[in-house]
């Protein structure tokens, strides 16, 4: 009878006709309406994922152990980064796989709100909570088949959303067990990176003083949220956003960056090939730079206004895309070539 109110709700609204539905599935609704996405057609986008990415390792084997009790249940689960791209899937049997694949919900599919409309992981993001979207609560006709519940996991350090789990079954078979399992993912998820976290930090600090002592220099190790300092005098200014975004965009492979005030820096990764665990900075004087970086004077400050403005824009898209400069111009929308020489330009990398 539920499922019939609700098609027969869809319907009103996709004519135009006031109708009655969930509170949050109607905003949902009415975002996607905005957003011109198509009802009736599923024609998602597509963009490329890492398997590899912190998120999927720390949750893909909290998944994998539900999953052992999930099979012969007719039921999935999944995997999204930040933006809403879908990275990973399991389900419990072949004839699921195959209907999950003709309702394109699979990896590499971008399902966020704002491209997809109405769904479990869509809604997660948008609100930052748990959301249930069964049956024809969906935006688009052809996942009307699906009920799926969905939650964002908080990064435990930093508080920001890192990806989102999903647990899917077939409209009729749903029930509140979903957001039961899927809340207790979460749990589970956030337990993992929180170990990781602290590991990783132990890490950091005995990769830290490894290189101090009495007559070591400077040293700093950074990463993404963390800095820690040693020796380090007064007049050296040090901005943990600014020395990571110039470090990301040196890459895992650089052994020395530039500075401002006429400083460089020796660069050792505390794992190997890595950036995201952290990096150890030893500082040293730059006795071959210009006369303005002997002066202590910032390269920025012989750049123009739209110069610097073009050379924050620049930092900044690199940092977030850890330092893959393809990935970088695709975002500000230049070609490699012009990003290259850019980062020459503005001694980037």
């Amino acid at each position: 009878m539920r499922a019939q109110s609700t098609r027969d709700a869809w319907e009103s609204f996709q004519s135009g006709e006031a109708t009655t539905v969930r509170p949050q599935i109607l905003t949902s609704w009415r975002r996607a309406r905005s957003n011109g996405i198509d009802p009736q057609r599923l024609e998602l986008t597509h963009a490329d994922i890492d398997a590899q990415s912190p998120f999927v390792r720390a949750a893909k084997p909290v998944l994998l152990k539900m999953a052992d009790l999930l099979v012969g249940s007719s039921t999935s689960l999944a995997l999204a980064d930040a933006d809403g791209t879908l990275a990973w899937r399991w389900e419990s049997e072949r004839t699921l796989s195959r209907a999950l694949d003709r309702a394109e919900f699979e990896p590499g599919s971008r399902v966020g709100e704002p491209v997809a409309g109405t769904n479990g992981i869509g809604m997660a993001q948008m609100t930052n909570r748990t959301s249930l979207v069964i049956g024809a609560e969906h935006y688009k006709e052809p996942w009307h088949a699906w009920a799926c519940a969905a939650s964002p996991v908080m990064d435990p350090i930093s508080r920001r959303v890192f990806g989102t789990v999903n647990v899917a079954c077939r409209a009729e078979d749903a029930n509140h067990l979903l957001q039961v399992a899927v809340r207790t993912l979460v749990d589970g998820i956030t337990t993992t990176l929180r170990e990781a976290a602290t590991a990783r930090r132990r890490r950091m600090l005995h990769t830290h003083l490894s290189y101090c002592g009495p007559a070591a220099g400077p040293v700093v190790t950074i990463d993404q949220r963390t800095m820690i300092v040693d020796n380090a005098p007064t007049e050296l200014r040090l901005d943990r956003a600014e020395l990571w975004s110039i470090v990301v965009a040196a890459g895992p492979s650089a052994t020395e960056v530039t500075l401002h005030d006429g400083w460089r820096a020796r660069l050792h990764p505390v794992t190997q090939g890595r950036l995201h665990d952290g990096v150890v900075l030893v500082l040293e004087r730059d006795r071959r730079g210009s006369c303005a970086k002997h002066h202590g004077i910032s390269p920025l400050a012989t750049l123009s206004p739209l110069e610097q403005a073009e050379f924050k824009v620049i930092n900044e898209t690199l940092a977030e895309c850890g330092g893959n400069k393809s990935e970088a111009a695709a975002r500000l929308g230049i070609s490699r070539g012009t990003l290259y020489h850019r980062v020459r330009r503005y001694r980037l990398g």
